[in-house]
């Protein structure tokens, strides 16, 4: 059987921009006709909120560096991959590539004081955990410390360095996890206790305290839903003339 698009009707307009929005006056640009620094404020200030990786690894002289990446998602699940961006080569990207090895911590909001000294450009011989006044715990399948006080702590083995434009692309199987109860509800990390702290663009950075859920809907429901809609409003009537 062929489905055709549905038509739209006044009860049922798409979800879309806010009509103050659409009547407003809009800024087409070329990537190319901007400048690199702009560009990149430009597109940090548009993908929004980015997850921070906050990467631990271990400097060729033995000291544990610590640093916040916030070009970071998971890649893949069986088995677990996740990826996190190097702008540009930095002692985090030097650290692992030497290695092979580093952890990805997650910080809470409680955090944040700490992750952001982290992000310093400190020379490789100075440690960010001292800075921060931070732990390096040692980790179970790494050479490389966790983050004692973070409640998350995702160890990692490199896959892959891939550089892409001016940065580099850093993918690694997750190996072993280190997990705070006080986060955990089940079988899962709870976002509501985590309370991870995610970048936005400068200098700005969000809670992730106000959430919202949303049933993930399947295409024969959606279907089941607009017949149900539709019978609703025809057996209604057409609607009355004052």
């Amino acid at each position: 059987m062929h489905l055709s698009p549905p038509t739209t009707t006044q009860d049922e307009r798409p979800l879309g921009r806010d009509p103050l929005l659409a009547a407003s006056a809009v800024r087409e640009l070329d990537p190319a006709n901007v400048a690199p620094r702009a560009l990149y404020g430009l597109l940090t200030s548009i993908v929004v909120p980015r997850p921070i990786a906050w990467v631990s690894s271990v400097g060729p002289n033995g000291v544990a560096n610590v640093a916040p990446h916030s070009y970071f998602t998971v890649l893949a699940h069986q088995p677990p991959m996740l990826g996190f961006v190097s702008v540009g080569i930095k002692d985090t990207l030097r650290n692992v590539e030497r290695t092979g090895e580093y952890v990805i911590n997650v910080a809470g909001e409680d955090l944040a004081d700490r992750v952001n000294p982290s992000a310093a450009n400190f020379p490789p011989e100075e440690s960010e955990f001292a800075w921060a006044g931070l732990t390096a715990e040692p980790s179970r399948r790494v050479s490389a410390p966790a983050v004692a006080e973070a409640p998350v702590s995702m160890e990692m083995r490199l896959i892959e360095i891939k550089p892409i434009g001016d940065c580099f692309l850093v993918i690694g199987e997750v190996v072993h996890l280190r997990l705070a109860e006080a986060v955990m509800r089940g079988d899962r990390v709870a976002p509501d206790l985590l309370r991870a702290i995610g970048r936005l663009a400068g200098s700005t950075y969000t809670r992730t305290a106000d959430l919202f859920e949303l049933q993930r809907p399947t295409y024969a429901g959606l279907l089941t839903e607009r017949a149900g809609n539709a019978g609703a409003r025809d057996a209604a009537g057409p609607p009355r003339r004052g």
